[in-house]
């Protein structure tokens, strides 16, 4: 009942957010960002906690995105999804951002059956790549299977941020563009 609930407040709030949207983005891509592979949504720091059960699908059953991860692992994530994040940069267009901007990605790992995982049970690599990006910038570890990570872009071109989780295989990636 409650999850009944929370989903009905969910696609009422994702009506009013497409009302005020660009033609190009898709309800829920307004209000979440993207789950996708690809994406360049930005979410929302309200529903990041959600999970791709609380999306609203038809279907009873879970959507997992991206390269799912082994039935067999010890912490028990079947996907990640994720999503541009800039939280002080607005976007120039959908997928486009300044220069000179804290820009990355957020994401949120899922169990099978659609929860999040919220611990720091995992072995996350969150790999950056792009025009002119230092070494160090270029992969970063952390145990967090739900959280967000920025980098400050300087040069323009095309970027691409992947997740995975070493322990289950999991990964997904954005793709976003700096002018």
């Amino acid at each position: 009942m409650i999850r009944q609930s929370a989903a009905v407040a969910i696609l009422a709030a994702a009506a009013i957010a497409t009302a005020a949207a660009p033609a190009t983005a898709g309800p829920l891509d307004t209000l979440f960002g993207s789950a996708g592979a690809g994406s360049s949504g930005s979410g929302s720091s309200d529903l990041l906690n959600a999970g791709s059960s609380a999306l609203g699908s038809s279907s009873s059953k879970p959507q997992h995105f991206g390269k799912l991860g082994r039935p067999d692992a010890t912490n028990g994530v079947k996907s990640i999804n994720v999503w541009a994040y800039a939280p002080k940069a607005q976007a120039i267009s959908p997928g486009v951002y300044p220069k000179n901007a804290q820009l990355g990605v957020r994401w949120n790992s899922t169990i099978d059956a659609g929860p999040v995982v919220d611990g720091n049970q995992c072995r996350m690599e969150v790999r950056l790549s792009g025009p002119k990006v230092p070494k160090k910038a270029q992969l970063t570890k952390t145990q967090d299977c739900t959280s967000a990570k920025t980098f400050l872009l300087r040069a323009p071109g095309s970027y691409s941020i992947s997740v995975t989780d070493t322990i289950s295989g999991a990964s997904n990636s954005i793709k976003f563009d700096v002018q």
